[in-house]
């Protein structure tokens, strides 16, 4: 494993007013939802998480079009994320979100999640879909 496979993941679902925040666990296995941060203070807020949790690493969803173009959206995310790279020590990796933020809904409304509950879950439970994705991935590229 190399340094930045050692700590724990952040995974951030970007949005204008709201920030949805997953942690992985120590062994990088399993992405837990966190709750939501205020856009206007997330990039300090997950300055300091990535202290307090010891992360090495911050994924940031990347909300690209259906057919792979750039929206207003994907600008700010990059955004976001170049400016996160200055603040932390972790390394910043995007990652394509696109459907996480459906595939979030569709499992809060099967887990019976109603309506404000679920609008309050939405972005942390998409953070965590994108933040498993990406723990899968490194998983399978070691099984390599």
């Amino acid at each position: 494993m190399t340094p930045a496979e050692t700590g724990r993941c952040i995974g951030v679902d970007y949005g204008s007013v709201r920030v949805g925040i997953a942690v992985s666990d120590p062994s990088r296995t399993i992405a837990d939802p966190r709750p939501h941060l205020s856009a206007p203070t997330a990039l300090n807020d997950i300055a300091e998480l990535v202290a307090e949790v010891g992360a090495t690493e911050v994924i940031v969803g990347l909300p690209l079009n259906m057919d792979g173009s750039w929206s207003d959206s994907t600008h700010a995310a990059r955004d976001f994320a170049n400016a996160l790279r200055k603040m932390t020590p972790a390394r910043v990796t995007m990652l394509d979100e696109r459907m996480s933020t459906m595939e979030a809904e569709r499992h809060l409304r099967e887990a019976g999640s109603k309506g404000r509950k679920r609008k309050q879950k939405i972005d942390s439970a998409a953070a965590a879909i994108v933040l498993q994705a990406y723990l899968n991935g490194q998983r399978q590229s070691d099984w390599s």
